[in-house]
């Protein structure tokens, strides 16, 4: 059990790091211009963080011994989606780099339904 919990956490956590490097790295040298922000949204809350939500949670749900505790995966899973989303664009725009919307209820739905359908087919195919 400790072990899937190890993995999905290594998981989220390495692709949620690297994507906040990634933004910070390249706006501090200026090269994330209003095109280069709109393709890291496309990269990072499009396609990485959520195909990594999925994959934590699938693992997670696999891990069968934790019963209704999965069910917090999804929920953990969109709280950081929603902090990486405040830790790059929001405190950004507070420290006058950009000016790009701030996070709502639909940041924490779009990282919340890629995670529960990871936890749902970890579930479906738990041993």
């Amino acid at each position: 059990m400790e072990k899937r919990l190890v993995r999905a956490a290594l998981v989220y956590g390495a692709v949620w790091l690297a994507c906040l490097a990634f933004y910070w790295g390249f706006l501090a040298t200026g090269t994330l211009g209003g095109g280069g922000i709109m393709g890291y949204v496309i990269l990072a809350l499009g396609i990485a963080l959520p195909i990594a939500g999925v994959v934590a949670a699938f693992l997670i749900g696999r891990a069968a011994e934790l019963g209704w505790r999965r069910l917090a995966a999804p929920v953990v899973i969109a709280a950081l989606y929603v902090l990486h989303t405040v830790a790059t664009f929001s405190l950004s725009n507070v420290l006058g780099l950009t000016n790009i919307a701030a996070a709502d209820l639909a940041v924490f739905l779009y990282g919340l339904i890629p995670a529960a359908i990871g936890l749902a087919i970890g579930c479906a195919t738990a041993k």
